[in-house]
């Protein structure tokens, strides 16, 4: 069971998804069209449910993170906001 008072990151893929709606619910970062970061102290479920409720989007994948990935050619700021809220 997921320590839910520890917030973590969680990769999503939300296809065609309201952004604006992830965004205004949720500690997230885009990473390109589609791909976002969302920092939750959330189990996985909880947030692919929250996204899935929040952004209608075509397809959904919600997958936990050890640690903030390395990244080239995403969306400007992003690593950035990563940073702000890892120790890595």
């Amino acid at each position: 069971m997921a320590d839910t008072d520890t917030p973590g990151f969680y990769l999503v893929f939300a296809e065609g998804a309201d952004s604006a709606a992830l965004h205004a619910n949720f500690d997230a970062v885009r990473l390109r069209e589609d791909l976002f970061i969302v920092y939750a102290a959330m189990t996985r479920s909880e947030v692919y449910h929250a996204v899935r409720d929040l952004t209608a989007p075509g397809a959904l994948m919600a997958a936990p993170l050890a640690a903030h990935p390395k990244f080239r050619g995403m969306d400007a700021g992003a690593l950035k906001w990563l940073k702000q809220r890892s120790n890595d």
